[in-house]
């Protein structure tokens, strides 16, 4: 059992929020958001319907990364080109899924060293009682209880 508490937000405001950060990211007022937000567009697997999933990213050097915990993600499973919208354009990016609690836990770590334990905690809804950071075994144990991933875009 992990020490991390996952504390995403609340579902009523994600559906009410969703629709407008997705209208910020396509208009001229993209810019408020374009470091840390940006539109994943995944068909689903089996109904072929067209998802547009605003999903908070940490740029690590030219690679997007996205940790999910999510359902939307098992559409990901076995595409390897997706499109984005980024910086107010849609464009095509390459996707690898990683699904291993080790590996996701060791990228995850690598996140909240790159953009600090405090902007990491509020973007993917996590918190650790006592407050430091969390180790990577920490991660790991996190990642197999509550079934995260973390999504890699690069450009194709």
């Amino acid at each position: 059992m992990t020490s991390i508490v996952k504390r995403p937000a609340p579902s009523a405001l994600v559906r009410m929020g969703n629709p407008l950060v997705r209208l910020i990211l396509v208009s001229p007022l993209h810019r408020v958001l374009d470091g840390s937000v940006l539109i994943l567009h995944v068909p689903g697997r089996e109904s072929g319907r067209r998802y547009n999933i605003p999903v908070d990213y940490a740029n690590m050097g030219g690679k997007l990364i996205i940790v999910t915990m999510a359902r939307w993600r098992v559409n990901l499973r076995g595409r390897t080109e997706v499109e984005v919208t980024l910086h107010g354009h849609r464009q095509p990016m390459h996707v690898v899924i990683d699904e291993d609690p080790a590996s996701v836990a060791v990228s995850y770590h690598a996140v909240i060293t790159r953009i600090g334990w405090k902007k990491a905690r509020r973007q993917f809804g996590i918190a650790l009682p006592g407050g430091p950071a969390p180790t990577v075994l920490e991660l790991a144990d996190a990642a197999r209880q509550y079934g995260w991933s973390v999504i890699t875009l690069s450009p194709p």
